[in-house]
């Protein structure tokens, strides 16, 4: 009689496509040129679709910034480059005199610093991507802003300081405050930059650089501080054990990083995940994966086989299951002499309430060929097989079979056995392994966890069970599975979540969205490994150990309320459990739940007041004083500060292009992403849509402009430029059809009929209002980032853009250009305003600061003119005639406002200041500054590099201020001395 042994259909686990996440790779990898990634993206979106929640809009987010700060290669720069250039341009600023004496500008912060919940349906302050608790003082936190630095409380969120104002990136995407020293924080950015200060982020200093990617997790052992880890999304997972200025990748599979965490209590136990799961049992010394674990198992699959298919190669049973932990899957030859082929060890029965084993037989031919099919399990290696079932004649129930396994092990096994006389196949498939309590924990030829799928991992862990580990797994941005081990990582259950997606938008985790890993994270009790919670756009909770999770939180405030649960601004980046208090970052703001063990409408408290971390877009600022502004930010909608200084929200999604009526400043108009207009009529109480022309959808930013002459007359710029003249009830096109949505669209003040509009690199022009097709100019190199027409002169235009001489002027409407690079840094000219106040000036706003030149005089050089203002990408500059202020929407610190330039100024403020005194000069271990005004002044020392040595603000010099110079190096000094108005260098010596 011949045996026929039975095949087996193995289902290869579903991992991402190469095109699904090959463009936010190459955004992190920062080697691609822009170009690059948008023709990558393109095809990805084109396959996936644009909708909310494919993640169309974070991506968006990116694109306009990088065109905007992109060099004349079409790369972003790194942001060490910028740090060497802050550094150079402070030392050609201290060495330069005639600097020293100029207006400097005097910049005061008009927030936001707290959100007001009117018509806007998701307020916050800005987005908190990081949170570091100090453990043994929860009144000590550090929160960072996605592009507004570092901020720190010393009394549980009440009041806030910003710690990096003076930095050269403000990009935050970890913070860790030292275990051993609480004055010691790390602070991880972009590009694989991390920062440290040793004086509580008083000064920083760039640490190390581990290549490319977001450092989006720094862990410092407890025990000792000089062994770090940190994840590197793009990057990999590295190790370091000098306090972090060398790193090393911890596993040659380690090229993506999400998470690492210590085993609670055993340092010297680490786990870590990227794409993979990896895990260390000697302090990091080595690390292994799933991928090492199965290495011994691999030669029973073929290579480059389509399927995981069986080789011969274990036959005569020379490979020894490997025990205790995985599923070992035998094909028995023969019932009284079997030989065995081996897929995967032993599956994990520990917990298990009732376990039952699924399958179907397909392809049967059941006749004298088939004598017997038989299932058999046994406990142990060595163990006696038992038989389960046995099928002798083909039946109904050949198909998706269902059999109880006896839960007598932890170790079990199953042979699943085909006996035939004669050579005809038998296959079997969608075999399975459930547990009501554990859920699945073999499917379709694998287990459930080994190996874990591809997508991002996140980790929790809990000291009051140090062996449970869970893994929250993203797939495709959506939930993707949530995994369990009780022994420390050596293997996992993967949880039966069936269809639920709580990384979406729904409160029954039924919808198709969500963006992780950019929203995505963890959290355990520490006095309950059992409470879980998880987040994505909203957050969930679980107390079985991640069985089921339920909502804690939703988006719209509203909602909220009406379900009972917290508010929480939507999109959750990290999530802290600090002893019985639960701390979020999401994308309005920090958030904390004092009681996170009872969910209610008061669930979340917002700790964000006082955050001045508003990432806008672009201002509006009506010509009337007191000001009124409307601006648009970031995830936070739009905003209006009204005449008694007071913020109030208007409108909700991503605010754009926003401008107060020129006539009437309880008029206010707006937009969202893509080209969505929208009007109020009683300053932001209240709002209404306004009909896109022809249904357009524009850029991500649409242009979006009032007549400057005429009322009621407004212009929107999509592939072709519209006009209304009864404020937007309808529309008529003005210009030729364009290649492509304007970027940029600019009306003249003196002659409404002048208008230049932007696509790119291109500049069209026209003299009639459109009448005519619009010209186009040409004599500038880069992509145009601003236009600015000068407000008496239509003739006169300066351009901002992306090449090499950043700033252009035409004085004879575009028909030639002059350069005005000058002596501007090597920063991104981003925003432009003219006033023909003080010699014709000229501001222009960077990615680092303001500048002014007075163009009436041909031998003039760009000024500073940023005292006070923090080291932030400007977005957009405007100037109110009617009071003389010029003010800066920024992307990450708010909007700020100053006076203007003012020649006269200059000589007396330096005077003021140059009366403060250094003594003794030259110093050794100390240097006092004395002052007779009782006024208070910010004092920022830079060595001779231009490197900031010292920083502290808010200081009265009357009574004498001491500095400890005692970790000064021997050299020249420049002390930087400000008020909000006034601006003097003074030089120090160090001996």
């Amino acid at each position: 009689m011949k045996h026929y042994y039975i095949s087996l259909l193995f289902i290869i686990c579903f991992t991402f496509p190469t095109w699904s996440q090959e463009y936010k790779e190459m955004i992190i990898k920062s080697t691609y040129s822009v170009q690059e990634i948008q023709a990558k993206a393109e095809e990805h979106f084109a396959i996936v679709g644009k909708e909310r929640g494919k993640g169309y809009k974070p991506y968006k987010r990116w694109e306009y910034n990088a065109l905007r700060n992109m060099d004349e290669s079409g790369h972003l720069k790194s942001p060490d480059f910028y740090y060497s250039e802050l550094e150079r341009y402070n030392r050609y600023r201290n060495n330069n005199n005639v600097l020293a004496r100029n207006n400097q500008g005097g910049w005061e912060e008009l927030g936001p610093t707290y959100w007001d919940d009117t018509s806007g349906w998701n307020p916050g302050v800005g987005r908190i991507t990081s949170v570091s608790v100090e453990s043994n003082n929860t009144n000590h936190i550090i929160v960072g802003g996605a592009s507004g630095g570092v901020w720190k409380t010393i009394d549980g969120g009440a009041n806030w300081t910003v710690l990096t104002d003076n930095m050269s990136n403000l990009i935050v995407s970890s913070l860790t405050i030292n275990p051993l020293d609480n004055t010691n924080y790390f602070w991880g950015s972009s590009n694989g930059t991390i920062f440290t200060s040793t004086d509580s982020g008083s000064t920083w200093t760039l640490l190390s650089d581990t290549g490319s990617g977001n450092v989006n997790k720094i862990l410092i052992d407890p025990t000792d501080a000089t062994k770090m880890f940190c994840s590197v999304q793009g990057g990999g997972i590295y190790k370091s054990t000098d306090s972090g200025v060398n790193w090393t990748i911890i596993h040659p599979l380690a090229t993506n990083g999400y998470d690492v965490e210590f085993k609670p209590g055993n340092t010297n136990v680490i786990y870590a995940t990227g794409s993979k799961f990896f895990k260390s049992i000697d302090g990091g010394v080595t690390f292994t994966t799933e991928d090492d674990v199965l290495s011994v198992y691999q030669q029973q699959y073929v290579s480059g086989a389509t399927s995981w298919q069986f080789a011969t190669s274990n036959l005569d049973n020379s490979v020894t299951p490997k025990t205790g932990n995985g599923l070992g899957l035998f094909y028995i030859t023969d019932f009284t002499n079997p030989v065995t082929r081996l897929i995967p060890p032993a599956v994990n029965l520990t917990g298990a309430t009732a376990p039952k084993l699924k399958f179907s037989y397909t392809n049967v031919n059941w006749d004298d060929d088939i004598d017997e099919l038989r299932v058999l399990y046994k406990t142990s290696v060595g163990g006696t097989w038992t038989v389960l079932a046995t099928y002798t004649t083909e039946a109904s129930t050949w198909q998706d079979i269902t059999i109880d396994l006896p839960n007598q092990s932890s170790e079990y096994y199953v042979a699943l056995e085909g006996k035939s006389n004669y050579g005809r196949g038998v296959t079997l498939d969608d075999i399975s392994i459930v547990d009501v309590t554990l859920g699945t924990l073999f499917e379709n030829g694998f287990e459930s966890n080994l190996p874990l799928s591809t997508g991002p991992k996140m980790m929790g862990v809990s000291p009051n069970d140090p062996n449970i580990v869970y893994i929250l797994e993203a797939k495709n941005g959506k939930f993707g599975a949530f995994y369990k081990s009780i022994n420390s990582g050596d293997t996992f259950v993967k949880l039966n979540h069936g269809n639920k997606n709580y990384f979406g938008y729904s409160s029954l985790a039924d919808d198709d969205r969500g963006q992780a890993p950019r929203d995505m994270d963890i959290a355990v009790n520490p006095n309950d490994a059992n409470d879980v919670h998880i987040a994505g756009i909203l957050s969930w909770r679980s107390t079985n150990g991640g069985q089921n999770f339920s909502i804690t939180s939703q988006w719209v405030p509203q909602d909220a309320a009406n379900q009972n649960i917290g508010y929480c601004h939507a999109d959750i980046d990290i999530m802290e459990y600090v002893g019985e208090k639960l701390y979020v970052g999401s994308d309005g703001g920090i958030f904390v739940a004092e009681n996170p063990l009872v969910v209610n409408s008061n669930y979340f408290t917002d700790l964000s007041t006082g955050l001045g971390i508003k990432q806008f877009y672009k201002i509006g600022v009506s010509q009337t004083s007191p000001e009124v502004i409307s601006a648009g930010s970031q995830d936070n909608g739009s905003s209006v500060y009204n005449s008694l200084g007071n913020w109030k929200d208007w409108l909700g999604a991503d605010g754009m292009e926003s401008f107060v009526d020129k006539n009437n400043s309880n008029i206010l108009y707006g937009t969202t992403q893509q080209g969505s207009l929208y009007k109020s009529t009683n300053q932001g109480t209240s709002y209404f849509g306004l009909a896109s022309p022809e249904d357009k959808s524009g850029n991500w930013i649409t242009p979006f402009e009032q007549d400057p002459i005429v009322q009621n007359t407004i212009y929107s710029g999509y592939d072709k430029v519209y006009k209304s003249t009864n404020g937007g009830n309808s529309w008529v096109s003005i210009s030729q059809l364009f290649a492509g949505n304007l970027d940029h669209l600019k009306i003249a003040p003196s002659n409404n009929n002048i208008m230049f509009a932007a696509i790119g690199g291109s500049l069209y022009k026209t003299i009639d209002g459109g009448a005519t097709n619009w010209v186009a100019l040409n004599g500038f190199a880069g992509s145009i980032n601003s236009i600015a027409i000068h407000p008496t002169d239509a003739n006169k235009i300066a351009i901002a853009t992306t090449g090499n001489q950043k700033v252009y002027i035409s004085t004879d409407g575009g028909t030639n250009w002059t350069s005005y690079l000058k002596n501007l840094p090597n920063f991104s000219a981003l925003a432009l305003v003219w006033t023909n106040y003080q010699q014709e000036g000229l501001y222009v706003g960077m990615n680092y600061g303001v500048f002014y030149i007075a163009t009436a005089d041909p031998l003039a050089e760009w000024q500073p003119f940023s005292n006070n203002l923090p080291n932030v990408q400007i977005s957009e500059l405007e100037i109110n005639t009617a009071n003389n202020k010029i003010y800066a929407g920024t992307f990450g610190r708010g909007l700020w406002k100053s006076n203007l330039f003012e020649t006269a100024l200059s000589i007396d403020n330096f005077d003021a200041l140059n009366t403060i005194t250094l003594f003794p000069n030259p110093a050794t271990n100390k240097v006092n500054l004395k002052w007779n005004e009782n006024e208070n002044v910010t004092i920022k020392i830079y060595d001779a590099s231009g490197k900031l040595v010292y920083y502290t603000k808010d200081k009265n010099l009357i009574n004498t201020f001491e500095v400890n110079t005692s970790s000064f190096t021997s050299g020249l000094y420049f002390v930087n001395i400000n008020t909000i108005d006034k601006f003097v260098i003074k030089k120090l010596i160090i001996e």
